[in-house]
């Protein structure tokens, strides 16, 4: 399974209250919603933000329409906030850089990036590696990135071990066996418009505390004030 593009999507399953939705409203028999909606049990069943949003594109690519949420990435206040940042243009920034190599001394794990979310890209404005093999890649198609969900959903993104994730296990990260385990942080300008994420991973699982959780928390505050905060 590859997660899906928002970029993919040409329609709306939210433009109206069809037959459909109506009678959805209307069910209250979960095996017949299910038969109707097979993502309405995912629905009623994890209440985390991030693997909503994994689950509303799922739900979007499926039929053939783009969910609320994921065309929160074509927001023309988001993708001003982003490009405001000046941080799509070439490098170096290091007032971010530098908080990007201490996440790796702070948090103890092998690599740091990062990310900003276009409505077409993942671009990579910073990066920190313990090997030093950070590549020349700096662009991504979100078909291939972990960190739109965390900006989709506006919520952080937690995985001790991806090859046990019930969604992301067959993402290309995962099955390249460049990520073993991820945290994403997201990066909110002072509207609330995420732009961004603060992330960490490693190819073997880890298991994230929450001082480790915490950390991250507070190094992608400071980001945002240096970014926003000018």
């Amino acid at each position: 399974m590859t997660p899906p593009s928002p970029t993919d999507a040409t329609g709306s399953d939210y433009a109206g209250e069809d037959a459909t939705g109506l009678r959805k409203k209307a069910i209250s028999d979960p095996a017949e919603r299910a038969t109707l909606d097979p993502f309405a049990a995912i629905d009623e069943t994890y209440a985390d933000p991030a693997l909503k949003a994994i689950f509303e594109g799922l739900r979007a690519t499926i039929a053939d329409g783009q969910s609320r949420a994921w065309s929160a990435l074509n927001d023309s206040e988001r993708l001003r906030a982003l490009y405001e940042t000046g941080l799509l243009r070439p490098g170096p920034h290091p007032e971010v850089d530098q908080i990007v190599e201490l996440t790796i001394d702070a948090v103890g794990i092998p690599n740091a990036a990062l990310n900003m979310i276009t409505d077409v890209e993942q671009i990579n404005v910073g990066i920190a590696s313990r090997s030093n093999d950070i590549g020349d890649q700096r662009t991504h198609p979100l078909s291939d990135s972990l960190c739109v969900y965390t900006v989709v959903s506006g919520s952080p993104l937690v995985i001790d071990d991806i090859a046990d994730h019930p969604i992301l296990r067959d993402h290309p990260a995962a099955k390249s066996g460049v990520v073993g385990a991820y945290i994403g942080i997201p990066i909110i300008d002072n509207a609330g418009h995420p732009v961004g994420t603060l992330c960490a991973w490693d190819t073997q699982p880890h298991h994230w505390s929450s001082g480790e959780v915490q950390i991250m928390t507070d190094l992608a505050d400071v980001i945002q004030n240096v970014i926003f905060d000018k």
